[in-house]
Formats: C-alpha cells, structure tokens, sequence
C-alpha cells in the first residue's frame, strides 16, 4: 500500500527537512507541499492525500484553520509538526491527530504515519473526520483567544525522553545552547530539547525586548540580570539574580551594556 503525504509549513528549510525524510521511508509518496494555509487548502482538496504533515503557526494563519476550511468531502489524516504549541498536545491526548515535535525525526514520523494509516483504515472516514472537525474547532478557537490575549505563559515541552512538562513562558531565566539542543533554565531547574537558540526563541513567542544575547550560546531574561562585572582576567561577566555567572562575548557585552538604563 503506498501512501500519499503532503506537506504544510511556511519555512522552506522545514519542508525540504520533512521531503528527505519522507524519502526513507518504504511506501511513501510525496505528491506536494504548501508554504501557506491558502495554498495548503488548494492542494489538499485538489491531490487529496491520505496524509497531511501540517505545521501549526503559520504567516497567514494556523493548521487549524485550514482544517476548518475543507469541504466536508475531503478527510485527510492529519499529523501536526510543530515545535511548542500546547495545543497540539490537547489534539494529540484526543487521540484523533498525531502531534510530532520539531525538528522531526525519522523515527517519530514513521510511527506517526503508521499510527495515522491504521486510524484511517480502521474507522470510516467520514465519522473520523467530524470527530476531527469537533476537536480542531475547539483547538482553533482556543489558539485565536490566546492569540489576541497577553496571557500566553503556558508552555508543553517534549522533552528528549518524549515526556510532557508545563512551564510557564515568564519562568524561563536563560537559554544556553549545547550541541544541537538548547537546555531552558527557570529559577529551580532545567529542561533539554532540540533545536537552535534563535528557533527556539521564535518558536516560544519571547519578546525580543524581554532577552538579551550575552554569548553566541547564551540568551538571558533581562529582569534576571543582577550586575555585569568587567575585569582584565575574566573579561565581562553577567550574573543572574539567582547568582548564575555568565560569560559574555566583547561584542555582545558591548550591545548590552549600551540597552541597560544607566544613571550616572
């Protein structure tokens, strides 16, 4: 059996991630991606996939969205790609839509497919589809209430052992890069995850006002920031309320200390 997958997101980086590892997996076929959830919607009911790999926060909207806007006809599987959206996790307890968390790996995909693949062969697709259209309704209201509020603070991380941690956005003290994960610091503890300081920071919503870059490896919360010392030794060092001591690159001292209040 050969399944038909399209997939959805707005960075073309990511779409060109998911096409080469859709290419190792047996059975598969690629029939298109979309960029944008106007395109998206054309081409999910013009090729009509078995499967769609659908990113969540777009430019022009959300994959909610453009579920919301498929003829009744048209039930495609869904499996969201995203990177921290907590209600991806709400779609994915439902246990209706797969939830896969950026930047995917081979294995996950391939278990979400399999997993999307015998949901559609084991239930009528009609019946799964409005069961679908119930949650993604409610999914989407909820994101554009979020959206137009200033309260989003909660947040779902997936952690490297696949567990599920909420913490709150504005505990987030430091971001500090180790290898090809970033591990996020709050007052009592720390959480690894994948991905890159400045995906990270886009993908978390943080205002850039509210972080300062104090190494090519370190982004802090400003309010967090205690003193920054200087020395012939050390070089700058910038220490956390908390007492955590960072040290900072010239260059990003040098446009740190310019951003600070200073009275003299």
């Amino acid at each position: 059996m050969t399944v038909t997958i399209l997939t959805v997101d707005d960075e073309p980086l990511a779409l060109r991630r998911l096409e080469l590892i859709l290419k190792k997996i047996p059975g598969i076929d690629h029939v298109g991606s979309a960029g944008s959830c106007g395109e998206a919607i054309t081409k999910i009911i013009e090729l009509k996939p078995d499967i769609v790999l659908l990113d969540i926060k777009m430019r022009d909207g959300t994959g909610f969205d453009v579920l919301h806007r498929l003829p009744d006809d048209v039930h495609p599987g869904v499996v969201f790609t995203t990177a921290f959206d907590h209600f991806a996790v709400r779609a994915f307890e439902e246990n209706v839509i797969d939830y896969i968390l950026k930047p995917v790996e081979l294995s996950r995909l391939r278990a979400a497919i399999e997993r999307s693949c015998i949901n559609l062969e084991a239930a009528d697709a009609r019946a799964q589809m409005e069961q679908m259209r119930a949650v993604i309704d409610d999914l989407r209201a909820g994101f554009h209430r979020q959206e137009a509020g200033s309260s989003r603070v909660d947040l779902w991380l997936r952690g490297t052992a696949g567990a599920l941690t909420c913490i709150q956005r504005t505990d987030i003290e430091m971001i500090t890069a180790e290898d090809d994960y970033v591990r996020l610091h709050t007052e009592s503890t720390s959480y690894l995850i994948r991905g890159s300081i400045k995906r990270v920071q886009v993908d978390l919503d943080l205002p850039e006002q509210d972080f300062a870059r104090v190494h090519r490896r370190a982004l802090v919360r400003r309010s967090s920031i205690a003193s920054v010392r200087k020395s012939a030794e050390t070089g700058v060092c910038v220490v956390l309320r908390n007492g955590t001591e960072v040290p900072s690159g010239r260059v990003y001292a040098r446009q740190l200390l310019r951003t600070l209040p200073t009275v003299r």
